[in-house]
């Protein structure tokens, strides 16, 4: 058991990875069986994919009216902490009064937006999920597509000929274009019943 960690800790994996590589291809070149080989870049993908964009206008749309409700808070809490630096002088009971309302709205707002944060967070989470989710099985269906029997993601170089990025990016347009007709298709439905 301990020899099995001392060797876990050892290893390299991105040196794993490369290994693996290159025995895949030595062990074909001698089974004489080409191996066709993609490139993807992830990040460029989850940047300009349009799901991405989509959820992202979703999440803004869906917190906006919090965040400005929070915003509002803000700027209550900021009006009444302003008023009672000039309440100062007034009377003992005011003050004091003034003062547990400050709390009070403090506290309340400090809770709403601990509260705003954990759900935008994990909606967030969920969104990137699903877009990561939808972004993999298109890499997995353009290679596919394409007859390519590895795709690496990570990786220095690569020439443009094996970079299925673009592929990538095309397919999930066109999965966008298709869902938007769809749904204006649906819509046009419920409009003019027959």
């Amino acid at each position: 058991m301990n020899l099995i960690r001392a060797i876990n800790t050892h290893i390299n994996m991105p040196a794993l990875g490369i290994a693996l590589v290159i025995y895949i291809l030595l062990s074909t070149q001698l089974l004489a069986e080409p191996v066709s080989i993609g490139v993807v870049s992830i990040s460029k993908i989850m940047e300009q994919a349009p799901q991405a964009e989509r959820s992202s206008i979703n999440l803004k749309a869906k917190f906006l009216p919090d965040e400005e409700k929070l915003a509002e808070q803000s700027i209550e809490i900021k009006k009444l902490m302003e008023k009672k630096a000039e309440i100062s002088l007034s009377s003992p009971d005011e003050k004091l009064q003034m003062e547990r309302k400050l709390r009070t709205l403090k506290r309340t707002h400090s809770r709403a937006l601990k509260d705003f944060r954990e759900e935008f967070r994990f909606a967030r989470d969920r969104a990137l999920d699903k877009v990561q989710n939808e972004v993999y099985d298109a890499i997995h269906i353009v290679r596919a597509q394409l007859g390519l029997d590895l795709i690496v993601q990570e990786y220095v170089s690569a020439d443009s000929r094996i970079d299925i990025t673009r592929n990538v990016l095309e397919y999930l347009r066109e999965k966008m274009r298709e869902k938007q007709l769809n749904r204006n298709n649906n819509n046009n439905d419920s409009l003019n019943p027959q």
